[in-house]
């Protein structure tokens, strides 16, 4: 049932090697998934050297969701290359916020800096859905990727805070929305991973030994661990869920006074 041949995924936001999104490719493709990638210009270099890692990978186009025209574009080439072909899976990994936003306090953060954070990492779901509508098979599975910051306070990740909170808010209007004509979306909260985006938060490592320390399996997860989810809500075994954020963080969202206080 987790076997996905001759199914077509799209994944935006591979960014390198140590991305959450590759993982996922190569889980999706392990599985049968033929692959089709969006990657940002400036990153690539790096998506043009894994291509050849993967078999599966069979088209890569530019996209910026930040705009509508880059977007219709990216499914438009995708229609034009592949005439017919219906997409099942969608992956959207995709969460950027200017540095300036992490560099100062967030009652001081510029509000086009604020604009340009919520419009990637949040709004751009809206965006990817409304021009891969036209393009989505029937039962067709859209997974998303956020953060525990959405519903509590975390140090240092500021206003990915809030666009993650509405990132989930998206997904659940989205998949009320697309559920009556069968198509689900649903969101992963993972822990804490090492990858670019997460590198120019401060005090990351801090944060890694910290939830390391007080998840429940005393440990953090790794892309691996949030690859493996996105292939079962990618398959048939999830049919009957959509709306819904799974956390895949070692059980740490469960906690809420840590263990480590009783450590003498």
């Amino acid at each position: 049932m987790l076997g996905l041949q001759g199914k077509t995924a799209v994944v935006f936001g591979v960014a390198s090697e140590d991305s959450i999104a590759w993982a996922i490719c190569q889980q999706l493709a392990e599985a049968g998934a033929d692959l089709f990638l969006g990657y940002q210009k400036r990153f690539m270099s790096r998506v043009f050297q894994l291509k050849d890692k993967l078999s599966a990978i069979k088209g890569f186009y530019p996209l910026d969701v930040a705009q509508d025209d880059t977007t219709r574009e990216f499914f438009d080439e995708f229609a034009k290359e592949h005439p017919g072909r219906k997409i099942d899976v969608l992956v959207h990994a995709i969460g950027f916020a200017p540095r300036s936003c992490f560099d100062r306090p967030i009652l001081f953060v510029e509000d086009a800096d604020i604009n340009t954070a919520m419009t990637i990492s949040a709004n751009s779901l809206q965006r990817c859905l409304k021009f891969a509508m036209p393009h989505l098979s029937e039962g067709s599975s859209t997974i998303t990727l956020t953060y525990a910051a959405s519903t509590r306070f975390v140090p240092s990740y500021g206003i990915m805070s809030m666009a993650k909170a509405a990132l989930e808010c998206w997904t659940r209007e989205l998949a009320c929305h697309l559920g009556p004509h069968g198509h689900r979306v649903n969101s992963i909260s993972s822990g804490p991973i090492r990858t670019i985006a997460a590198s120019g938060i401060p005090g990351f490592d801090r944060i890694l030994d910290h939830v390391e320390a007080n998840a429940p399996l005393r440990r953090n997860v790794n892309q691996n661990d949030v690859a493996g989810t996105t292939l079962w809500l990618a398959s048939p075994l999830s049919a009957g869920v959509t709306g819904q954020c799974i956390h895949v963080d070692a059980g740490y969202s469960i906690t809420m006074v840590p263990q480590s206080i009783m450590d003498v």
